[in-house]
């Protein structure tokens, strides 16, 4: 699949993941071993990383003669987490599942997920140490732990390299210079503008995307030190910050830096052409670019606020224990064996531009090795997921609907002030119909 998160496959893409589901339905990922446990794993990752996943689950299949690791790969996004859940309450759960870390409040606290146990992690090398702060921190829900991040992917700034070297940007390090405010951040792009034929030196595609609004406003309000408090009766929220917020973003869609009528595919198109010579995207979007033998360079997104607080939006794929009322316990610890050797084994999952979560590959020379992975993989220390909520998270309509709210305002037909009453108005909507638990 692609690596947007945001990614809705066509109807043909759909039914060939059906096929494919039915095809591992019947016979796995490969012939049944003799005396064998099977483990049924759930996932949504086609494409490349679907071909990664494979790789990873093949080489732990082969590592673990007790267990046969069957694959069950479901359409992304809405039509996934129905069906998780559903599995969950009808008694029907697979025995290992992945979910975006910013899913885990609307599945943890109502019963949906089982919590990983401590004790039998440890006996694998799997602890609190293994992880960053804020994806261990994350994965607690009422004390228990739920999720284990497999990675982290966040919002950077890719650039090109030859047109930085160019415009004469480059430090002696071959890396850009620090930017400290939005004003150095449109210099930047003024002087990327001269080398790319004057058209424009910054790329940010937000039309008739939600996600890519929301990618970039939680990472500016995160940088102010704010959030949101979902969980009480009414919407809270820093009203300074949320509109300093707003305002840097529509300050960079100038129509000179870069344009205020672009969306995902044409500003990725743009930089792949070096008709931009920087690039708002998330690090998924790595292996496209490297496809194309691009000279590329990557940076976290800068703190433009004079906080001093490095913050920025991402997420985390995370294994997760859908409810068994009676687990088989066999068959669990294999899953915990399983696991720590997809943990253990996560370095190709790194190439791929996410993060492992695995400190041990993070922190291997192999991996620092890798550029420009390494040169935004310090954003996974101070990753910011999404509010918890049960309507919040990964592909929810949260995101969909505010970027139908605030893209209005990038493009000039809205006040920054109308658009926040409007969201207000919009959350405080979706918190009185959420679940209270």
């Amino acid at each position: 699949m692609s690596k947007r998160p945001n990614y809705r496959p066509s109807r043909r893409r759909v039914l060939q993941i059906a096929g494919l589901s039915a095809l591992l339905a019947g016979c796995g990922t490969g012939p049944a071993r003799q005396s064998t446990r099977e483990i049924e794993f759930w996932h949504l990752l086609t494409g490349g990383d679907g071909d990664r996943m494979n790789e990873i689950v093949t080489k732990a299949d082969a590592d673990i003669p007790q267990a046969h690791i069957k694959q069950v790969i479901l359409a992304w996004g809405a039509p996934y987490y129905t069906k998780l859940a559903m599995s969950a309450a009808g008694g029907r759960s697979p025995d290992l599942g992945i979910a975006h870390m910013s899913r885990l409040a609307g599945y943890a606290p109502g019963g949906l997920l089982d919590p990983w146990d401590l004790n039998r992690l440890a006996k694998y090398g799997i602890s609190e140490s293994s992880f960053t702060a804020p994806a261990w921190k994350s994965s607690i829900v009422n004390g228990k732990v739920y999720a284990l991040a497999f990675d982290s992917h966040t919002f950077v700034n890719f650039y090109n390299t030859d047109l930085a070297n160019k415009a004469g940007l480059l430090q002696s390090n071959g890396k850009l210079p620090e930017v400290k405010s939005l004003e150095e951040l449109k210099n930047l792009g003024r002087e990327f503008k001269k080398v790319t034929g004057n058209k424009y030196g910054l790329g940010f595609g937000f039309l008739g995307d939600g996600a890519q609004l929301w990618r970039l406003f939680w990472t500016f309000y995160s940088q102010h030190g704010a959030t949101f408090d979902l969980l009480g009766d009414k919407f809270v929220y820093d009203a300074d910050a949320f509109a300093a917020s707003i305002d840097a973003m529509r300050g960079l869609v100038d129509g000179e830096v870069a344009s205020n009528s672009t969306d995902y595919a044409t500003a990725t198109s743009a930089f792949l052409a070096g008709d931009t010579g920087l690039v708002f995207s998330g690090v998924w979007e790595l292996p496209q670019y490297q496809d194309k033998k691009m000279p590329l360079g990557a940076m976290p997104v800068p703190n433009l606020f004079g906080t001093g607080i490095d913050a920025n939006w991402g997420d985390s794929h995370t294994f997760v224990l859908p409810h068994q009322a009676n687990p088989d316990e066999e068959v669990r610890e294999l899953v915990y064996e399983m696991v720590s050797k997809m943990l253990k084994g996560s370095l190709s999952w790194g190439r791929a531009g996410h993060t492992p979560a695995y400190q041990p590959v993070v922190n291997s020379p192999e991996f620092k090795q890798l550029r420009p992975n390494s040169d935004y993989s310090e954003t996974a220390t101070y990753i910011n997921y999404d509010p918890p909520s049960s309507f919040t998270g990964s592909g929810s309509s949260f995101m969909n609907q505010f970027g139908g709210v605030f893209q209005n305002v990038l493009t000039g037909r809205t006040p920054v002030k109308d658009a926040v009453a409007q969201w207000e108005e919009r959350v405080n909507v979706f918190m009185s119909k959420a679940v209270k638990r």
